[in-house]
């Protein structure tokens, strides 16, 4: 009880500490670009916060709250120089907007949705980016009057909205991080990872350059496209975490080098500041790409899972009530059996592969009635009780309930027809294996 009691403050302790580090290094990335607004051109502090809210029960939210608020008002005080009255404004401006973020990033949220949590991260970030810009911007006119309020909000903007997007995942995707010694990322996976990554590095590196203009010429200005789809591609394959790191990493060097002076945003823009937002802005948009296909992808491997387990959840059902499943197609009668048809109906009945060799199978005075039903539910009707026919197989005969049921695609056309066979009256053998002799 007393350990779980301190568990807040422990993490409040950390967001504190990783603030202001990654404050830190974002001061580091920006320094040179910082002179023409107040704010931070570069800001991944805020998505610390953010995503340290997102992974936490609000009952756990206000010591990081009040962790936050006061390294806020310790970067205030050192990174902006602030008197003592403002720096409170300061670090109110900067935590309020973020908590009021994440909280529509968390709040509004289906559980086991990614896509919509994606729509729900996209529309937390915009919040805290845009409202804290519009409120941070006055803020900055009224403590230096000199200031430009456009120049600040898109400061405020970029800086706020790539650091969410960037720093929030990366916390999200380590939530539950354990270290393995198997069922992780294979080797063959992360070193076709490494190679894209590397890759990436090297590319970004050149066209982000302070002497690219010298290299390359004037088409420098248009290569900015170069590096990022290698980046993209190791992100896939190294998964959300790796992906999450890799995205990370890549954005801080092509936004790095831009506020040192290099690469196309700086070429096109007397400004560092300007150039830094331009960069910011565009890595934003690869980082939304990234977090889309990541989403997609989680999206559909959940759908393969809940399939999955409705088809086990089928096949068990199948199996206690000693029913076989068939599905057959509607245009060229292929027949595909269930996973447990052999062990229903024996190896003579699933060796068939075709809808007109098991209506050949049929007794002739049950024949016409096989070949109706067949037909009714080729053409799509329905029919709620099955039909009763002998088939021979194997040299035995085995009597049956065979129900058909249409199953239409899109064009409204029948594309399956799906089987349920029962042996109604067991053979006069010892088991089924003897209908396969």
């Amino acid at each position: 009880m007393q350990a779980s009691s301190r568990a807040p403050w422990k993490s409040a302790v950390a967001v504190l500490v990783a603030y202001l580090i990654v404050g830190l290094i974002s001061q580091a990335l920006a320094w040179n670009a910082w002179e023409d607004s107040e704010t931070t051109p570069v800001w991944l502090a805020a998505g610390v916060v953010f995503g340290a809210l997102c992974v936490m029960p609000p009952a756990r939210w206000a010591p990081v709250i009040l962790a936050s608020f006061i390294a806020a008002v310790a970067w205030g005080l050192y990174g902006h120089d602030l008197h003592p009255a403002s720096v409170l404004v300061f670090a109110a401006i900067e935590i309020g907007f973020v908590v009021l973020g994440a909280w529509v990033a968390t709040r509004l949220v289906p559980e086991g949705n990614p896509l919509a949590a994606l729509a729900a991260l996209l529309a937390g970030a915009v919040l805290t980016a845009a409202l804290g810009a519009s409120v941070a911007a006055g803020f900055w006119i009224w403590v230096r009057p000199t200031t430009s309020y456009g120049l600040e909000w898109r400061t405020w903007a970029s800086s706020t909205a790539l650091g969410i997007l960037l720093v929030a995942p990366l916390v999200t995707a380590f939530r539950d991080f354990e270290v393995r010694r198997s069922g992780g990322l294979s080797m063959a996976r992360f070193w076709a990872g490494a190679v894209a990554f590397a890759v990436f590095l090297v590319i970004a590196w050149v066209v982000f350059g302070k002497d690219v203009a010298e290299r390359i010429g004037r088409t420098a200005a248009t290569l900015a496209y170069l590096p990022m789809p290698f980046l993209v591609l190791a992100a896939l394959i190294w998964g959300a975490q790796g992906g999450a790191i890799a995205t990370l990493i890549g954005a801080l060097l092509v936004v790095g080098r831009t506020a040192s002076g290099g690469g196309p945003f700086a070429l096109a823009d007397s400004s560092l500041n300007e150039a830094v937002i331009q960069a910011q802005v565009y890595v934003a948009v690869w980082t939304l790409l990234l977090l889309l296909l990541r989403a997609l992808t989680e999206q559909r491997r959940q759908a393969l899972v809940s399939a999955r387990a409705w088809q086990l959840r089928y096949e068990r059902a199948l199996q206690a009530s000693h029913v076989a499943s068939a599905e057959v197609d509607a245009r060229t009668g292929r027949i595909s059996w269930g996973q447990d048809a052999g062990a229903v109906l024996g190896s003579a009945a699933t060796s068939i592969g075709n809808i007109t060799d098991w209506l050949a199978r049929v007794e002739p005075d049950g024949r016409p009635l096989a070949e109706t039903a067949w037909a009714a539910a080729r053409g799509g009707e329905h029919r709620d009780a099955g039909d009763d026919y002998a088939m021979q197989l194997g040299g035995r005969r085995l009597p049956m309930r065979v129900s058909w049921s249409p199953v239409v695609g899109p064009d409204d056309a029948v594309e399956l027809v799906v089987g349920l066979l029962r042996v109604v009256q067991a053979p006069a053998t010892q088991g089924l294996e003897a209908l396969d002799a």
